[in-house]
């Protein structure tokens, strides 16, 4: 192993441990709000603390961004401020700013769920 991928597996194991919340995979259909426009995006990883979103449109570092979803829990969409805190090629990582009590709960059910299906997969 190179020294260059000895740095990126250290950068990795870092970022995880300082997690706060547990991710998990996902397929979720969002809209991501930003000044001068919106676009579609799917979401492939979520917790509480943000999401890792697929899309072509690239928001700089520090942008505040409205995110729209709907999870099955609620029955009607929500949306929650956000900001562009790393992004890729392919998408963005989105940290959230306050959640209500409503969308905690609605996460929480949604994380159930897809803890439910990979366990029986």
């Amino acid at each position: 192993m190179g020294r260059g991928e000895e740095y990126c597996i250290l950068v990795a194991e870092q970022v995880t441990r300082r997690r706060v919340h547990e991710r998990y995979e996902c397929e979720l259909e969002v809209t991501i709000v930003y000044e001068g426009g919106e676009t579609q995006a799917i979401a492939r990883n979520m917790s509480l603390g943000g999401m890792y979103v697929l899309t072509e449109t690239q928001l700089p570092y520090g942008t505040e961004v409205e995110v729209r979803f709907r999870v099955p829990a609620l029955k009607e969409s929500t949306s929650c401020g956000a900001t562009v805190r790393w992004k890729t090629e392919e998408g963005l990582g989105l940290q959230f700013g306050s959640l209500r009590a409503l969308e905690v709960w609605a996460l929480n059910q949604f994380f159930k769920s897809l803890s439910a299906k990979a366990a029986s997969s």
